[in-house]
C-alpha cells in the first residue's frame, strides 16, 4: 500500500517523452503535461498516469500530492527531482525539451525503478 501512495506522487513529477536536440530554457518548458509512469522492477505498480505544471523550471503536481516535492528543470533541460513521504524516497531524472521529454525513475527504500514520459497538454501552467 505504500507503493502505491508515494509511487504516483513523485513519478508525476518526473514528468516527459521524445527529446529533440536542443534544449529549451526551463520558460519555454513552461505548461501542464500528461505523465506516463512505468515500472519495470520492483512490486509497485506497474504503471501511473499524472498530470504536472511547470513554472519557470520549478515542477509540482497539478492535483493531490501524496508526497514532498523538491526539483527543477535547468536551463538544458536537465530534469531532476525527489519525492519524499514519511521514510520513503524516490528520484527522477531525465531531459525535457520542446514540450516532450523522457527519463527513469528510482527509489531504494520502495525497491522500485523504471521510466517515464510526458508531453505537453497546454502552455499555460497552474
Amino acid at each position: 500500500m505504500t507503493n502505491r501512495l508515494l509511487v504516483p506522487a513523485f513519478l508525476s513529477l518526473g514528468i516527459l517523452a521524445v527529446v529533440p536536440v536542443a534544449y529549451a530554457s526551463p520558460l519555454s518548458n513552461d505548461g501542464i503535461y500528461d505523465v506516463e509512469i512505468i515500472t519495470e522492477h520492483g512490486a509497485c505498480d506497474k504503471t501511473y498516469h499524472w498530470s504536472v505544471a511547470i513554472a519557470d523550471g520549478q515542477v509540482k503536481s497539478t492535483g493531490d500530492m501524496f508526497a514532498d516535492t523538491s526539483g527543477h528543470i535547468d536551463s538544458k533541460g536537465t530534469v531532476s527531482l525527489a519525492f519524499r513521504k514519511v521514510n520513503h524516497i524516490a528520484n527522477a531524472a531525465g531531459r525535457l525539451a520542446a514540450g516532450a521529454g523522457q527519463g527513469t525513475w528510482s527509489s531504494a527504500t520502495l525497491q522500485c525503478g523504471g521510466r517515464w514520459h510526458a508531453a505537453r497538454q497546454s502552455s499555460a501552467s497552474r
